[in-house]
């Protein structure tokens, strides 16, 4: 005897309950899909009348406000060891400044400060609302700081993006690990389409 001959055909109720488990089971994976991408894409708004500028950082990522050498900074608490970093400043500018001047400027600072610095490359940029400016990526050295961590250093790559206005300067940077800088790119540029002033 063959075990078919036993076997009774699903019945109507039975095949239709098969495809709801089907159904409700893509259903899920895709709400989770949707709720995933929308806790990832979170932003807060960032507002400093002030300076006039407003924008908005990733939610996940600690914002630090009006230090001495920036308007603010956001990193990524989870991006170890090097933490995904965004930051804007502000330099005043004298009349018949252009934006390559301000990246030479910063080219000579950071060569003085970083270890390995070295600037790969300039291009002109547009930003998302029609400002144009000047793009400078670089890389450098970081060494981490506390003398009881024996760790190599990280290579780190970066953008700034400089744009004028009024009497200043704005400089918009975007600092990640070099084998993380187009895989973390992204909330840099949601931070760009979000940024006025």
């Amino acid at each position: 005897m063959r075990i078919e001959e036993y076997a009774a055909p699903l019945s109507i109720r039975q095949r239709l309950a098969s495809y709801l488990v089907i159904v409700a089971a893509l259903v899920a994976v895709l709400y989770g899909f949707n709720y995933r991408e929308g806790i990832v894409s979170a932003t807060f708004p960032f507002i400093n009348r002030e300076a006039g500028i407003t924008a908005r950082y990733p939610a996940r990522w600690l914002l630090e406000e009006g230090g001495s050498r920036f308007v603010l900074r956001a990193q990524d608490p989870a991006a170890l060891p090097f933490k995904t970093t965004i930051r804007l400043q502000l330099i005043p500018i004298g009349s018949g400044a252009r934006p390559a001047d301000i990246l030479d400027l910063l080219d000579v600072d950071r060569a003085s400060r970083l270890p390995a610095y070295r600037s790969l490359s300039r291009t002109p940029t547009t930003l998302p609302g029609g400002q144009r400016g000047q793009q400078m990526i670089y890389a450098y050295a970081f060494i981490d700081p506390n003398p009881f961590l024996q760790a190599e250093p990280i290579t780190v790559r970066a953008l700034d993006l400089v744009v004028l206005r009024a009497g200043q300067a704005v400089v918009i940077t975007y600092e990640a690990k070099s084998d993380v800088f187009e895989k973390h790119q992204h909330y840099f540029d949601a931070f760009l389409r979000s940024l006025t002033f």
